[in-house]
């Protein structure tokens, strides 16, 4: 119920919503919730959701299942063997979200009012989160029973609304299976989710400035491994820290001290965007996601547990690998007024102690010799990630999604779902879910019969489109991302000195590809204006980093000069004149 009054409120009063920022560096932590001021309303704040959980049905019952079966086969062929073991295993299936209880909100409400002195104080909602992600930890789940060690087994897209559901299945063996039902008959099962949520935000007013050395970056004993290692976020935090230190990375503010610890997450924000880029786990070469996961996995605690994180600017359910780097010269930034800035909120959860209300349910957990699966289906959801999402506005026209189950008998089921900005919002107001169902069809073997293919075709607005190979999944839900980055090329240099050396006005256009075509974008600079307000805001697919740009130099005694090159950190220098 608050999930359906909470989108009526977005469709009703959106546009107050979305159009304001909320302040990053004011945020506090209010009766557990983490609340935010409105930019715009310094008596207006929303929340972050503190509370992951199994999802309930409309009987407030758990939408869980966990299914032990049995194969039976022949018995041994010596027949020395009167008594056989017979072959098997389980499947785990559950719904998860994260939300907010109404008594939490309200309590935070009163204390806000009371700590405030103000009862025109107000929790407006949840924040709308700009991306999200999601961790399962499990010791027992696809793993070697002999050797049992927690990991992440798997991330992917979360739903960037509170309230929103995520679908997990998940094949077990035999030994495995039984691990998984003593574990249950604990208090803290060996399942845990932890969702890493993208926000953004207004800073401070900050009066800053740091200066780059890119031959002292270059020694950095934290980054040596170079583009081929992927890194996780503790790894490049502690590599900050040590340019900060050795002064490869060089920070003035004019400022206070009580800012100087959310100036700093800016800045390390901004060299983040400068020096790696984010790759999802999923998308890394097979032969490295292994020593990916485990090295993410290792910043999560038991259970879930992220210790003292929380809307810091790096996320864990990524990785980063490390730009080609420039190996001499300077850059100088400047940070003037406020910024718009990422952070990351964590919720984390264990699924509970079900096995104590629910373990003799046979709508939970049961055990059953496997017969007559004729009647059976398999339901496949489709996931949007938050920046998919939003692109239906800005840039897709359509995404298709087309699935084919090759089933044992030889027959075959072909499905396919056309998403759109009209169809995914008629879906999503009349809480039909996106999924697509083949049957049985002779799929004996029970295990093989979750497998399908599945490919995507995309069209985009203003032409150019994109079909992806067939992928092989048994997942219960397919996870669509964008296949295509924002990127944000910033303009730098000293155009008083220009003017001096009598430069009347820059030119700039670049050039890039999208997909099958290629788009082309020109900025004009006169000296006299505001580098800060000057960018170029592009699109890229996800396998492209450079940028061709061209500039020209208009000189006051007519006279012009040209430079062409290529562009991977998000930064065009407008004072390196060639001669």
């Amino acid at each position: 119920m608050k999930t359906i009054l909470f989108l009526i409120f977005i469709f009703l009063f959106g546009q107050s919503i979305y159009a304001q920022q909320v302040l990053v560096d004011r945020g506090t932590r209010v009766a557990g919730l983490w609340c935010f001021p409105l930019h715009t309303d310094s008596l207006s704040y929303v929340y972050l959701p503190p509370n992951a959980r199994l999802a309930m049905d409309e009987n407030q019952l758990p939408q869980f299942s966990f299914l032990r079966y049995v194969l039976n086969k022949p018995k041994d062929k010596t027949g020395t063997n009167a008594i056989t073991e017979a072959d098997g295993g389980g499947i785990v299936n559950f719904l998860v979200l994260y939300e907010t209880p109404d008594a939490m909100i309200k309590e935070a409400e009163n204390i806000l009012q009371k700590r405030l002195k103000n009862d025109k104080v107000k929790l407006k909602g949840p924040l709308v989160f700009d991306k999200g992600r999601y961790a399962l930890i499990s010791s027992i789940i696809k793993a070697d029973t002999s050797k049992p060690q927690r990991k992440i087994l798997t991330t992917g897209e979360a739903p960037i609304l509170e309230g929103s559901r995520i679908a997990m299945t998940f094949e077990l063996k035999p030994e495995a299976s039984k691990l998984l039902l003593e574990s249950f008959k604990m208090a803290t099962p060996d399942i845990s989710l932890v969702f890493e949520l993208g926000f953004s935000g207004l800073t401070e007013s900050y009066d800053a400035e740091i200066d780059v050395d890119w031959a002292e970056v270059k020694k950095s004993q934290s980054f040596k491994a170079g583009g081929s290692i992927y890194f996780v976020s503790a790894d490049v935090e502690l590599g900050f820290d040590e340019l900060v230190k050795n002064g490869a990375v060089k920070l003035k503010s004019n400022g206070n001290s009580e800012q100087m610890e959310g100036l700093v997450q800016t800045v390390y924000d901004k060299l983040l965007n400068l020096m790696f880029s984010p790759v999802r786990p999923e998308t890394v070469p097979a032969n490295q996601q292994g020593g990916l996961m485990d090295a993410i996995g290792s910043l999560i605690g038991p259970n879930g547990a992220l210790g003292s994180r929380n809307t810091t600017g790096f996320g864990i359910n990524v990785g980063y690998q490390l730009k080609e780097m420039r190996s001499e010269g300077k850059s100088h930034l400047n940070f003037k007024g406020r910024s718009t800035v990422s952070r990351t909120h964590f919720v984390s959860s264990n699924i509970g102690n079900l096995y104590k209300e629910y373990g003799n349910n046979p709508q939970y957990f049961r055990d059953i010799a496997m017969y007559d699966p004729t009647f059976q289906q398999r339901e496949v959801m489709i996931g949007l990630d938050g920046d998919l999402d939003k692109e239906f506005t800005n840039m897709v026209n359509s995404v298709t999604v087309v699935m084919d189950k090759k089933h044992q008998n030889g027959q075959q089921t072909l499905r396919s779902m056309i998403l759109t900005k009209a169809t995914k919002d008629s879906l999503r107001k009349s809480r039909m879910p996106l999924a697509m169902v083949y049957g049985y069809q002779g799929d004996d073997d029970r295990l093989a019969w979750l497998k399908y293919n599945y490919k995507t075709i995309w069209q985009f607005q203003g032409g150019g489109s994109l079909e992806t190979t067939w992928k092989s999944e048994s997942a219960a839900m397919i996870n669509l991302y964008t296949p295509f980055t924002r990127k944000t090329i910033g303009l730098d240099g000293d155009l008083k000195l220009l003017d001096k050396q009598g430069i009347r006005a820059i030119s700039i256009q670049i050039d890039y590809p999208f997909f099958s075509q290629r788009k082309q974008q020109r900025l004009t600079i006169k000296m006299n204006e505001n580098l800060a307000d000057k960018r170029f805001e592009i699109t890229l697919p996800n396998n492209v980093e450079d940028v061709d740009y061209s500039i020209t130099w208009f000189n006051k005694d007519g006279s012009q000069k040209n430079t062409k090159g290529k562009d991977k950190y998000g930064l065009i220098f407008l004072d390196e004149i060639p001669k």
